[in-house]
């Protein structure tokens, strides 16, 4: 609905001639007035209705939206905690998406040895003992591993010999899941589960108790390094065999191809830093 049409002003033309014109002006306005008001039913209060009709709208339109974030995270207060939540949260993803480095884990990667041509030529061989004379680097290690596994009905943690003996035991302990040792050949006492595979320097085997698994035990596979992944691939065949369900491998050092979920025998594999040269 139109607004009234501002008053024009009148020239002044002597003084009985103005007070007449006022007069007839101002008899003529009311008249306007008086038929305008008439036709919007209310003497005028449609004007002030109209005028307050945009603030309203902007007033109706916030009510909307707190009542669809209402919807959302509940109260105001409720909502913006949730809003700040969800936004750290999405933060969070973003920052691992990008591969944001945890600050223990160049610490973790200084404290690692690399000795050539050991134990063949040829090889370069990552040497962990550096690391183990550390308590915090050792510590942190440990940790990031436990903060990954903890909470995800992992029902036991297989270490493979010699070094998976170092971080299994910690992390089962850590995560409430008992330790089961994959051993190298003639080492255990009774019956076992075994299982050969190629080395990039040889021929080897992995051993396991029988008995040593559930049928359908959730199961995380830990060793030092990944390097061709002919030793883990040995030990998911052994543990599957028994009937365990493998969730994943979990090697401190990798190749960088082993980075973002590489899949091994279709399991993937979660290393913290990469090999050094």
């Amino acid at each position: 609905m139109e607004h009234p049409p501002a008053q024009l002003p009148l020239k002044a033309t002597g003084g009985d001639r103005r007070e007449e014109e006022e007069l007839s002006c101002g008899s003529r306005e009311g008249n306007k007035q008086a038929a305008r008001a008439r036709s919007w039913g209310a003497g005028g209060s449609d004007l002030l209705a109209s005028k307050a009709r945009p603030e309203r709208r902007f007033e109706r339109s916030c009510d909307m939206g707190e009542q669809e974030n209402n919807k959302i995270g509940g109260s105001g207060n409720d909502n913006a905690m949730a809003v700040d939540e969800a936004g750290a949260g999405a933060a969070a993803n973003k920052g691992k998406s990008l591969g944001a480095a945890d600050p223990r884990l160049q610490a973790i990667s200084d404290a690692i040895r690399v000795v050539p041509h050991f134990p063949k030529p040829g090889i370069m061989f990552n040497d962990i003992t550096e690391l183990l004379l550390r308590p915090g680097v050792f510590r942190d290690a440990v940790d990031m591993f436990v903060e990954r596994y903890r909470g995800m009905g992992i029902a036991a943690v297989a270490g493979i010999e010699a070094r998976g003996f170092i971080f299994g035991p910690a992390i089962a302990l850590a995560i409430g899941a008992k330790f089961i040792p994959l051993r190298k050949p003639k080492k255990l006492p009774g019956e076992v589960f075994s299982e050969s595979y190629v080395l990039e320097y040889g021929m080897d085997c992995l051993e396991m108790h029988v008995g040593a698994i559930e049928p359908g035990e959730r199961v995380v596979v830990v060793d030092d390094l990944v390097a061709t992944g002919g030793t883990l691939s040995a030990a998911i065949r052994l543990l599957e065999r028994a009937g365990a369900n493998v969730v994943e491998c979990a090697c401190l050092i990798g190749l960088p191809k082993f980075k973002d979920f590489y899949k091994l025998n279709g399991k993937p594999v979660y290393i913290l830093v990469e090999s050094r040269k």
